[in-house]
């Protein structure tokens, strides 16, 4: 994109909606000038460049560890055939979410993300409500993702431990304890400001590539068989005890929606990144890019070493990932690879916790939880939400206590993950194509002429997906085997809705919206490098 673009609109007519380049500007205090803007002022450290921003969602995302984890669910629910197609097709929406949610992010950069801009889009009257259902939805997504994060990575130890010649697997028990103490070890690690998590998560990234590398080269140059063109592209395996292969189909979509969950992160660190209306659009669009690219990769790798889905989901772990490492790598190296997602699922997972607090902390400084004074302070020596990453904690800590009650509630945490994140995602696009279709302000990262059709592609898959989320995974349906998604988001939803009547709906007055300025100079050398990159 040029400059010249970048001041003119649809029409070639220069635009007087669109920002300001000064040369004399520094970045850092543009950064706080869009803050005043929106009506705060800088309270956390200001500390990540492009790179760092975008390494936080691709490790929040990171679609090794979580397509690994949710690769037995995808063989189940309809086999090679709908996860390899099924992930095309969410690969294309989840872009179009992803400029979507970019082109909004530029105009509103801040911690609070998709609830903030809920917040923003509306007229004042409607902003205490469209913010409050839209924060605590994506407040639910994330913990969620917090949750099954650390869910995964006891899963993976626990059949890491057995590919490595264990005759038994820790207990539900023991799996409960593990994801509980590590849920705590990456809260702990929070405590540091950004700028030393930022190095943690650069190296995070750098490992998942390298990973991938390994795996990829490694499977192909040590399997004694791989599978045919037309069992990775076509073959259909249904598990699920569903007759219905539409049903099967359906519900299968999961496998790509965890996989992709969470790439707003770069969008909540927006506040602690320079040049953040640039910067964190760029790392939610990148994030999906890359991710998309590598998970269908990791598929076709894991798919071509897959020669019987039987064999490979009645093997001798429960995970069909570190089965396929240890039929085509061998005990000594598919032990190895296994091993080596759960170095990955903990690296991954310390970003869990950074991204979840500073949503908590955007609807705490606002106002809309319970206690928000107390649990919206900033450190000051760290300038890190401490407060808010505690109460995150204890809602993940409960969370994990949901394995105890049903033999499937790890996918039942997954679907609370992807359902609060779509809910979330949709409420700001659907409120821009309802009350700012034509008169959304102009930003560098502006869709132009596709915007809303972009954004209507986008609102349609994540409502539809949402709703199909809902979807028990498994018949006979028992207590035992039910969706406990329903109940978790029915709680939830009640307990938001409480609080609402009881104290909210009369004191909570949602994100402030500022001067409602966006025309704030920017730093005319930093934009005109960022836009020719």
């Amino acid at each position: 994109m040029s400059l010249d673009q970048l001041r003119t609109d649809n029409t070639g007519t220069f635009n007087d909606t669109i920002v300001v380049l000064s040369k004399n500007d520094d970045t850092f205090s543009d950064d706080e000038r869009i803050m005043e803007s929106m009506g705060y002022k800088q309270e956390l450290h200001r500390g990540l460049g492009e790179f760092a921003n975008f390494a936080f969602g691709f490790t929040e995302v990171s679609v090794l560890a979580s397509l690994s984890s949710v690769f037995t669910y995808g063989l189940v629910t309809g086999g090679p055939v709908t996860m390899i197609w099924g992930w095309i097709i969410t690969y294309f929406f989840t872009m179009c979410v992803a400029y979507s949610l970019g082109e909004i992010c530029s105009a509103y950069p801040s911690a609070g993300s998709v609830y903030h801009w809920a917040g923003m889009i509306v007229p004042q009257k409607w902003n205490p409500i469209s913010s409050y259902i839209c924060g605590w939805a994506n407040f639910l997504g994330n913990a969620a993702g917090d949750a099954s994060f650390a869910y995964s990575f006891a899963l993976f130890v626990s059949c890491s431990i057995t590919a490595s010649g264990s005759s038994e697997a820790l207990s539900i028990g023991a799996l409960v304890g593990l994801s509980q103490a590590v849920i705590t070890i990456w809260t702990l690690l929070n405590f540091f400001n950004v700028s030393q998590i930022g190095w943690v998560n650069n190296i995070a990234a750098i490992v998942q590539i390298v990973s991938l590398f390994v795996i990829f080269i490694g499977l192909f140059a040590s399997s004694p068989k791989l599978s045919s063109s037309s069992f990775v592209f076509t073959q259909y395996y249904n598990g699920t005890g569903w007759s219905s292969p539409v049903y099967v189909i359906a519900i299968s979509l999961l496998t790509g929606l965890f996989s992709f969950s969470g790439y707003e992160a770069s969008a909540h660190l927006a506040e602690e990144t320079h040049g953040s209306r640039i910067i964190a659009p760029r790392g939610i669009i990148n994030t999906c890019y890359s991710g998309g690219i590598i998970g269908f990769g990791l598929i076709l790798v894991l798919l071509y070493n897959t020669y019987n889905i039987t064999d490979i989901l009645n093997g001798p772990t429960d995970i069909a990932t570190v089965n396929i490492f240890l039929y085509a790598g061998g005990s000594g190296f598919g032990s190895f690879l296994s091993w080596l997602i759960v170095v990955n699922l903990f690296l991954a997972g310390i970003s869990s916790p950074t991204i979840t607090s500073r949503i908590a902390y955007a609807l705490l400084r606002d106002g809309a939880f319970p206690y928000s004074s107390y649990w919206s302070k900033v450190d000051d020596n760290t300038k890190s939400p401490i407060s808010a990453l505690l109460l995150v904690f204890i809602f993940d800590a409960i969370l994990l206590l949901l394995p105890l009650v049903s033999e499937i509630a790890f996918t039942s945490i997954l679907g609370i993950c992807t359902i609060g994140l779509d809910v979330s995602y949709a409420i700001p696009i659907v409120l821009k194509l309802i009350f700012a279709y034509d008169t959304f302000p102009h930003t560098p990262m502006s869709l132009g002429k596709f915007s809303n059709i972009i954004n209507i592609l986008a609102a349609s898959w994540l409502i539809f997906t949402a709703i199909l989320l809902f979807l028990p995974p498994t018949y006979p349906v028992t207590a035992e085997t039910m969706n406990w998604t329903v109940l978790v988001v029915f709680g939830f939803a009640t307990v938001s809705y409480v609080y609402w009547i009881l104290y909210a709906k009369d004191n909570f007055r949602g994100p402030k919206q500022g001067k409602g300025d966006i025309n704030i100079p920017l730093n005319y050398d930093e934009v005109t490098s960022l836009l020719h990159e």
